[in-house]
């Protein structure tokens, strides 16, 4: 039985000892099977982008590489948790994953997937990739007592991790070595996790629009993102922490690309009571020393954050909160809500940080010290960012089972603001009684659902 065409432009990268373009493929092609479609140039092109294995190195002409080719002694960081110390279970994450099965997406039917870890000294691991948790996109090694084994000789801890490094993606051997926290380079590392900032930049800027990891980290080991013996952090983490990027479920998008393109097709018109669009191009401002300019670009860009918050389009708000703070990072509302959306992800840790820099921000630029305020001051509206980052704090605080650090912020605002605007007055009172924020939620549940 012939090959059909997706299959034997599979088959020609597969056997490729170089990049091919498109013209060399079509022409590999033909030398196995006709092509008699009418346009056989957009066949294999549009056959290349049903290829999950076959990746577009760019340029022009474009060249394309089966990813999996570019494994071979590239190295990703695994951090470690306590269930991996204590079965040998990893839940892997995504590069880490792929780099392990890269058919992933090809014959992810094909389970569990079998691996080699070779640990040093020729003393070698074998390991079972499957699905891990029921409802959840989680895969890793199943309970390995072998592995858990190694990592307790090794005196491994829950700040260490594993380095992995490709040996032979054929024969699914990788190499494995424990990466101790207390002898973390620091200043490496971020250079690392910089070039992986990097070059994640460029690729997101030559997608139409933003990717999904499995889209993303191919293209990031064929540009050598992971060529290096010393691996960056994990891919979400870094681009999380980056304000070019907006992180979703396992997708990525440039802020900066989200913002010009809602910017050109004004889909969601401007308040016209809202902060005025300032003269110019915004991104001209971002390489600008003018503070004022900077700050009037800033407050137009929560703005229309805002605009797009109020119809529900979070990932543009995320974009234009994002950009926003690129240019002005003492807007302390963007950093407000930011922590909102982060909360509302469940990202508890990462909305508290949001907050706290909300809350030095409003410090810092329109609050000065609250104790020496005077007037009422929830009538001035310069407090309103400075008391939801409090708010929002408070929040944090009680579901990371830090109560008492919860009660003296919540106290804090009825001492600034005696009228309560916020309600804070209705959480004091669970908090006193010792309820987790869950407890609490639970027991408004079901007065409501009881009334």
């Amino acid at each position: 039985m012939s090959l059909s065409i997706s299959q034997t432009v599979a088959e020609v990268l597969r056997l490729a000892e170089r990049a091919l373009t498109l013209t060399e493929i079509l022409a590999r092609v033909r030398l196995l099977r006709p092509v008699d479609t009418a346009k056989p140039e957009v066949t294999i092109r549009n056959t290349l982008g049903n290829l999950p294995l076959a990746i577009s190195l760019g340029g022009r002409p474009a060249h394309y590489v089966w990813w999996p080719h570019s494994l071979a002694a590239n190295c990703f960081r695994q951090p470690l948790t306590d269930l991996d110390l204590a079965s040998g279970q990893v839940i892997l994450h995504e590069e880490d994953l792929l780099a392990f099965w890269p058919t992933f997406f090809a014959d992810v039917l094909a389970r569990p997937h079998e691996v080699t870890l070779v640990a040093g000294d020729g003393f070698t691991i074998p390991a079972q990739i499957d699905h891990l948790r029921l409802g959840q996109r989680a895969w890793g090694f199943l309970p390995n007592p072998t592995l858990a084994d190694w990592l307790r000789q090794q005196g491994a801890t829950t700040d260490d991790a594993l380095i992995v490094r490709v040996l032979d993606v054929t024969e699914r051997r990788y190499a494995i070595e424990l990466a101790r926290q207390d002898t973390r380079d620091e200043s490496a590392m971020a250079a690392r996790n910089q070039a992986l900032t990097d070059a994640a930049v460029e690729v997101l800027r030559e997608a139409r629009d933003g990717l999904p990891d499995y889209y993303l980290i191919p293209r990031l080991v064929v540009r050598g993102a992971y060529s290096d013996p010393l691996p960056p952090d994990p891919l979400e983490a870094v681009l999380r922490g980056d304000m070019d990027f907006i992180v979703g479920e396992h997708s990525f998008r440039l802020a900066e690309k989200t913002v010009d393109s809602l910017e050109r097709t004004m889909k969601v018109r401007p308040d016209p009571h809202a902060y005025p669009s300032p003269p110019g191009d915004y991104r001209l401002a971002l390489r600008d020393d003018d503070e004022a300019m900077r700050r009037a670009w800033g407050e137009y860009l929560f703005d229309r954050g805002m605009d797009h918050r109020w119809v529900g389009w979070n990932v543009a708000a995320e974009a234009y909160y994002r950009e926003a703070l690129r240019l002005d990072a003492g807007h302390a509302d963007a950093w407000v809500h930011l922590g909102i959306l982060r909360l509302e992800e469940n990202r508890v840790e990462d909305a508290l940080a949001c907050y706290k820099r909300g809350e030095a921000a409003a410090l810092a630029r329109t609050i000065g010290d609250p104790k020496t305020y005077e007037g009422p001051f929830w009538l001035d509206l310069d407090s309103r960012p400075y008391m939801r980052a409090l708010h929002g704090k408070g929040l944090c605080l009680w579901r990371l089972g830090q109560t008492h650090a919860a009660h003296q912020v919540f106290a804090l605002m009825l001492r600034l603001n005696p009228n309560d605007n916020q309600g804070v007055r209705f959480l004091i009172p669970d908090l006193d009684a010792g309820l987790t924020w869950e407890e609490s939620m639970a027991r408004d549940e079901q007065a409501r659902a009881s009334s």
